[in-house]
C-alpha cells in the first residue's frame, strides 16, 4: 500500500470512530447516517465520499458541525 493510500485509509478510520462518538458510541445508528443522503453534503452519503482524502475530510467537517450544534 502506497503512503497516499495508506493516509486515506487512516483517515476513513478516524473518521468512522468520530461518526461513532457523534452518536455516543452507537455504532449502528453512525453506520445508518454514514449511509444515508446529506443535505449539507450536497445530498450525498458520507460513505461516498469515503475514497479521499478531500471527501473524508468533508464529512469530518461535517461531523464536527454536528457536535458543536452548528447547523450547516
Amino acid at each position: 500500500m502506497n503512503a497516499e493510500a495508506q493516509n486515506v485509509e487512516e483517515l476513513r478510520k478516524l473518521m468512522k470512530q468520530e461518526a461513532i462518538e457523534l452518536f455516543e458510541g452507537d455504532q449502528r445508528a453512525a453506520e445508518r447516517w454514514l449511509i444515508s443522503s446529506q443535505q449539507a453534503l450536497g445530498n450525498r452519503p458520507p460513505f461516498g465520499l469515503m475514497g479521499t482524502a478531500a471527501g473524508i475530510q468533508k464529512v469530518r467537517t461535517l461531523i464536527g458541525q454536528l457536535e458543536h450544534g452548528v447547523v450547516p
